[in-house]
C-alpha cells in the first residue's frame, strides 16, 4: 500500500468519497464503527479550513463523535510536529485544549494511505456566532473575558502557544472556551523550528513571520480578543460597525493605529479600554516579540470553576449545516392481528395502479370483493390460509412470467405446458406461505384474547366473559387498555427488533436506550404489534 505522496494528494471530493466509507477507509478501529453527520444535500458534513478539510463522524457503538482532519496537502515534518504536540499535551493536559490522535497513514483515498488528525468533536458555536447571539448582554461577555484570561494563562503555564488565537478556532462549550486547531501549536520540544503557519491576519502582528516561534507567540493575539470581548460588553454597537471576518480588528488597523477609528473609540470609552488600547497599539507598531503577556496587565478576577460564577442562560441557540436524523421507527411490513381492528387484506397489498383486467387477478390493488375480505376469526387457519397467500401472490406475480420463460427456454415445453407448470408452482408456494402466515396469526390471536381476558377491565366495560363478541370484533367500541397485570414489573420492549420482554431478563441489557419502548403490561405491549420474548416467557 503507497504511503502519502507529495506529488499526488487528495481533493476535497475525493476525500468526501472515502469518508462515506468508514469500515473501508479508516485504519482506526474507533472510526470505522462511525457514519458521517450530512448536510441537507445528503453529503458529509465538512468544514474547509486553511490546511484541512473537517469531517465530523457519529460513532454507532458509543454515540461519541469524532472530528477527522483530512489534511489538504503535504507538510515535510508533519509527522514530528504532531507527535510532539501529542506527547506534550499528555504530559501537561489542558481542559481548554483538546488531546487528539494523529495517524500518518490514517485514511485509504484513491489507492494510497494519508494522515489523519482526529480527536473528540466539541459541540458548540465559534467565538463569533455565540457572541452574535449574546450581544447586548453585558454579563456573558464579561464571564468570556474572565475565562479568556484563565485560558491564557494555562497555556503559559504548559509553556504551549496555538499560534493561531482567532474566533474560528474558538468554541465556547456550556459556557467554557475551547480551543481547536493544532496546526500552528509550540511546544517546547519545538524550541528552534520555524511556525508552519502565520496565523489568521486580523489578529495577528503585522510583522509576524515564519522564524517568530516561541513561547510568547499568542501574546498579541491573546490582548486583540480580550480587548474586543470588553469593548463590545459596554458598546455593543461596536459590532454591527466593525465585525466582519474578525471580532473588531483588522490587519490595516495595527498597521497604522493612529489613523484607525476603531482605536479612537476606544480611548474615547476610557478607563481599562483605553489603557489596553494603548498598549496594543504600541506593541502593533514595536517588535513582536516585545509585546507584553496579557497577564502581567491584566489579573483574573476569580479563581473559581466555570459553573459557580457563570451567568444563567449560557446556552447558545445558534443552527448548524447538520441534519438531525430521526431515531428510525421499525416498521413490520408482515401482516399482524390487531385485538381491537378488524384488519383487511388491502392494508399489507401494494399500492399499484388498478386495472379491470390482470391487476385484480394477480395483484396491485384488490377488487372490491378482495379488498372487503376480513380475518373475522382469527383462529380459523384453513379460512384465513387463502386470504393471507394473496400477500405473497400480489408481489411475486411478475414471477410468473419468468417461470413460464424459463421452462420455454430450458426444458423446450410449449405454451401450454409451460402455464400450466408456473401457475400450479405458483399457487402451491402461495398456499404454503398463507399457511403458516394463518397459523401465526392464530397463535398470536390466542395469546392475545388470553391476556385481554385476565385482565382487569376499565370501568363500565364489560368483560370479555360477559360480552358475546370475541376480542378481535370490537372495533367499535375502542375500549381502552387494561392496567398493568405485573404489578410493579414493567415490560420492556426492543423497538428494533419488536420483541418485548419482563425487566429482569438477560436481553433488556443488551437493549440500547433509544430503541427501549416500555408498557405497563404484556397486553399493551402484544396490541401494539410486539412479539413475546422467548426466553422470559412474559405472556405466561
Amino acid at each position: 500500500m503507497s504511503k502519502a505522496n507529495p506529488q499526488y494528494w487528495p481533493s476535497a471530493r475525493h476525500f468526501t468519497e472515502a469518508i462515506q466509507c468508514p469500515g473501508v477507509s479508516f485504519s482506526n478501529p474507533l472510526l470505522k464503527e462511525t457514519v458521517p453527520a450530512i448536510d441537507r444535500l445528503g453529503m458529509p458534513l465538512v468544514t474547509s479550513g486553511q490546511f484541512a478539510y473537517v469531517y465530523k463522524l457519529k460513532s454507532i457503538a458509543s454515540g461519541c463523535d469524532f472530528a477527522v482532519r483530512c489534511f489538504r496537502g503535504y507538510l515535510g515534518d508533519r509527522d514530528q510536529r504532531y507527535r510532539a504536540i501529542q506527547n506534550h499535551i499528555q504530559t501537561y493536559p489542558l481542559p481548554f485544549l483538546s488531546g487528539f490522535t494523529y495517524e500518518r497513514e490514517g485514511i485509504l483515498v484513491g489507492g494510497g494511505r494519508f494522515p489523519i488528525l482526529f480527536m473528540k468533536w466539541i459541540e458548540g458555536p465559534t467565538l463569533d456566532l455565540y457572541l452574535d447571539e449574546m450581544m447586548g448582554r453585558r454579563e456573558v461577555l464579561l464571564h468570556l473575558a474572565e475565562e479568556w484570561l484563565k485560558l491564557v494563562g494555562a497555556l503559559h503555564e504548559a509553556g504551549i502557544a496555538h499560534g493561531d488565537l482567532q474566533h474560528g478556532n474558538i468554541i465556547v462549550e456550556h459556557g467554557r472556551l475551547r480551543l481547536v486547531d493544532h496546526d500552528g501549536v509550540f511546544v517546547p520540544e519545538m524550541q528552534g523550528w520555524h511556525s508552519s503557519e502565520l496565523g489568521h491576519q486580523h489578529y495577528q502582528h503585522p510583522r509576524r513571520d515564519a522564524q517568530l516561534f516561541y513561547a510568547g507567540l499568542d501574546n498579541f493575539s491573546s490582548l486583540v480578543i480580550y480587548l474586543s470581548l470588553l469593548a463590545l460588553a459596554d458598546e455593543p454597537g461596536l459590532w454591527a460597525e466593525h465585525h466582519d471576518e474578525n471580532l473588531l480588528f483588522t490587519k490595516a488597523d495595527f498597521i497604522d493605529p493612529s489613523s484607525s477609528v476603531l482605536f479612537s473609540k476606544l480611548r474615547l470609552m476610557g478607563g481599562e479600554h483605553q489603557r489596553l488600547a494603548d498598549i496594543l497599539a504600541e506593541a502593533a507598531t514595536g517588535e513582536p516579540v516585545a509585546v507584553p503577556f496579557l497577564l502581567d496587565l491584566v489579573g483574573a478576577k476569580s479563581a473559581l470553576p466555570t459553573w459557580m460564577n457563570a451567568p444563567l442562560d449560557l446556552e447558545s441557540k445558534t443552527k448548524t449545516r447538520e441534519v438531525t436524523h430521526a431515531t428510525p421507527v421499525y416498521q413490520n411490513t408482515n401482516t399482524r392481528w390487531m385485538p381491537w381492528q378488524a384488519r383487511t387484506v388491502a392494508s399489507s397489498m401494494p399500492a399499484t395502479p388498478p386495472s379491470s383486467t390482470v391487476q385484480t387477478i394477480f395483484g396491485g390493488t384488490p377488487s372490491p370483493s378482495t379488498a372487503a375480505a376480513t380475518i373475522g376469526d382469527p383462529a380459523a387457519v384453513w379460512r384465513n390460509t387463502p386470504v393471507l397467500a394473496k400477500e405473497l401472490l400480489g408481489r411475486t406475480f411478475l414471477w410468473w412470467y419468468w417461470g413460464i420463460y424459463l421452462f420455454l427456454k430450458i426444458f423446450g415445453f410449449d405454451l401450454f405446458y409451460s402455464i400450466f407448470i408456473a401457475v400450479a408452482c405458483l399457487i402451491a408456494i402461495c398456499m404454503t406461505y398463507g399457511f403458516f402466515r394463518a397459523r401465526e396469526v392464530a397463535r398470536a390471536a390466542a395469546q392475545a384474547n388470553l391476556l385481554h381476558t385476565n385482565a382487569p377491565q376499565p370501568h363500565g366495560l364489560p368483560s370479555s366473559s360477559q360480552s358475546p363478541s370475541a376480542p378481535w370484533n370490537r372495533a367499535a367500541s375502542s375500549p381502552q387498555p387494561p392496567a398493568s397485570i405485573t404489578g410493579a414489573e414493567p415490560i420492556i420492549a426492543n423497538r428494533v427488533l419488536s420483541i418485548y420482554h419482563l425487566k429482569d431478563c438477560y436481553w433488556v441489557e443488551q437493549i440500547s436506550p433509544r430503541n427501549r419502548v416500555s408498557f405497563m403490561s404484556p397486553y399493551e405491549a402484544l396490541t401494539a404489534g410486539y412479539k413475546p420474548c422467548q426466553v422470559c416467557l412474559p405472556t405466561n
